[in-house]
């Protein structure tokens, strides 16, 4: 850029002068690049990596916010934050959202019916599964397992539920 002015002293004689320098005012231009998309739902059930890069087409750029890794805590709406500089000291920054649950659900099991006789089953009896998860809920679970057989005093019937996030429960 140049600056042009002009003086004049008490007689009326001009002078002009003129000033160049550099000017850049405007931060850089700045993106949030996750190491890999998310892991179901769009929730991440693990850590990631979030790397920063920029651009600036006046000044240049000087550089970036170092590569930051997440892994947790859960939440529903987290960020990882970065930023770049420019040559000519401006800064911009930028936060990549995400939501983060790397925390099984719970979930239990229970009989479609009371007992036959005496706290036994003499009949066939459904088992269904359900779960709960505080965050990234609902939870889907394993159907109802119908269990016919074969005679037993110690019967256990397996199920499992899986939450938004793709985290699967024990079984239960």
């Amino acid at each position: 850029v140049t600056v042009n002015g002009s003086c004049s002293d008490q007689a009326g004689n001009p002078s002009g002068a003129s000033v160049s320098f550099k000017y850049d005012a405007t931060g850089p231009a700045v993106t949030a690049s996750p190491s890999r998309g998310p892991d179901s739902n769009g929730w991440y059930n693990h850590g990631l990596t979030v790397g920063f890069s920029g651009s600036d087409g006046l000044s240049g750029l000087a550089g970036c916010t170092a590569p930051q890794s997440y892994a947790g805590p859960d939440t529903a709406s987290g960020t990882v934050n970065g930023s770049c500089t420019d040559v000519a000291g401006n800064t911009n920054g930028v936060s990549f959202p995400l939501k983060y649950d790397a925390t099984a659900p719970s979930a239990s099991g229970s009989a479609s019916r009371g007992p036959d006789q005496n706290g036994w089953y003499n009949h066939g009896v459904t088992v269904n599964f359900s779960g709960s998860d505080g965050l990234s809920g609902p939870v889907a679970c394993t159907g109802g397992r119908n269990y016919t057989g074969p005679d037993s005093a110690s019967v256990t019937v397996n199920g499992s539920c899986s939450d938004q996030a793709g985290n699967p429960s024990g079984a239960s």
